[in-house]
């Protein structure tokens, strides 16, 4: 390109949801490091705010609004004012909308690139790329990191890590949260179970998850059971099929449930995730947002095609931090599931509790290592600090 990295302002557009989102943040790291003077903006939307604003290589995070200040023709016009306020000379646009696309192209942005898969991506992206993703070909990180080889950028697959920010009264609101609820962060061990999801996928069974959490309750284990703003419906049902515990026992945690209306922020569950070893949790936004936090995840899948770990995945850099679970059957389908004309319906049941416990238990014994380590390599550092501070004051005189 003959732009120089100075005054190069890059916007990055993904405005879906909290998953999509956080699979899209190795392309702002993979801009910053080609151009490491350019101004990154990343635009989403304002749910999602609290875990992008704060990240290294995002100079602004910028808000769409399609209910409010971007909505209708006004809307669009202002949209377009927004765009050309701040002098973009490239556009990525990782998840192609027609209304954005458009925009753009008002705004007079020299280089728009997006995938070119819809009508209108034709017409308004100018350096565009031919994708397919439900061929299913790679990851869905990778085909966002694909779109910047019209820039002269070629990354490898799993070479940059998924982020997201977690700020500092997140996780106080966290601490606090969780001492109410009788755990002290330092107890460790602790294992999120998050049930839910929107539907894009096939789930484990909500009996199973009953039972996995009551089973983690009776090995003394604290589980925190989250849920987004509209699954307060779920957990009540949870909380009911979890039951208690077994006549003359104790639970030496009780199950804490956080969602529903009192959720709120995003922010805060990731401030709750920061302090969890293992998440347990289908193909959904939460499972991607404790990746991004550097926890372990044990996770389930459908062998449907364009819902497959493939492209859906945990995107980690170290592939032993996740466990993906799949139904040991030959599906064949391409896009939903057949139901009950399909033979091994439902599959999702045929992946076991005690399976799932087994690679719990797995994650959770590598997590202590890895925590004995830092721990270790901690106390060595203040040792050597120690010394080093000891031997200096012998040497004056």
């Amino acid at each position: 390109m003959a732009d120089t990295q100075h005054h190069l302002n890059i916007l990055v557009v993904r405005t879906d949801n909290i998953g999509d989102v956080i699979l899209s943040t190795p392309v702002l790291e993979a801009l910053k490091k080609h151009f490491p003077h350019c101004r990154v903006t990343f635009m989403v939307r304002d749910a999602l705010v609290p875990l992008v604003k704060g990240l290294p290589h995002v100079d602004e995070v910028m808000v769409y609004d399609p209910v409010r200040r971007h909505a209708g023709l006004r809307g669009f016009f202002r949209l377009v004012g927004d765009f050309r306020q701040r002098a973009l000379r490239i556009a990525i646009v990782l998840h192609s909308r027609r209304r954005i696309a458009m925009a753009l192209f008002g705004a007079g942005v020299r280089y728009r690139i997006g995938p070119l898969s819809k009508i209108h991506s034709f017409i308004f992206f100018n350096r565009g790329i031919r994708q397919r993703r439900s061929e299913v070909e790679m990851h869905e990180t990778d085909y966002n990191l694909q779109l910047l080889r019209r820039i002269g950028i070629r990354i490898g697959t799993r070479t940059l890590p998924v982020r997201a920010h977690v700020s500092e009264d997140s996780r106080e609101y966290a601490r606090k949260w969780l001492e109410m609820h009788g755990w002290k962060p330092g107890e460790g061990g602790v294992v999120a179970v998050h049930p839910g999801m929107g539907g894009s996928a096939l789930n484990w069974p909500q009996t199973h998850y009953a039972e996995l959490i009551h089973r983690l309750c009776d090995e003394g284990r604290p589980v925190l059971v989250t849920g987004g703003v509209l699954e307060g419906d779920l957990l009540t049902r949870m909380r009911e099929m979890i039951g208690q515990p077994a006549a003359g026992t104790e639970w030496k945690y009780k199950p804490m449930f956080f969602g529903g209306e009192d959720a709120g922020s995003v922010g805060r569950l990731a401030g709750l995730y920061s302090f969890v070893d293992v998440l347990v949790a289908p193909s959904t936004g939460p499972m991607h947002l404790a990746v991004a936090l550097g926890k372990r995840v044990v996770t389930f899948y459908p062998p449907i095609k364009v819902q497959s770990a493939i492209r859906w995945g945990p995107y980690c850099m170290d592939e032993e931090r996740t466990t993906i679970l799949v139904p040991e059957f030959y599906c064949g389908e391409e896009f939903e599931c057949r139901g009950s004309l399909c033979n091994y319906y439902p599959c999702m049941r045929s992946l076991s509790v005690m399976r799932a416990l087994h690679y719990i238990h797995r994650q959770l014994e590598a997590a202590a290592v890895e925590e004995r380590a830092a721990r270790d390599a901690k106390k060595r550092a203040e040792d050597e600090t120690t010394e080093t501070t000891a031997a200096a004051a012998k040497r004056k005189p």
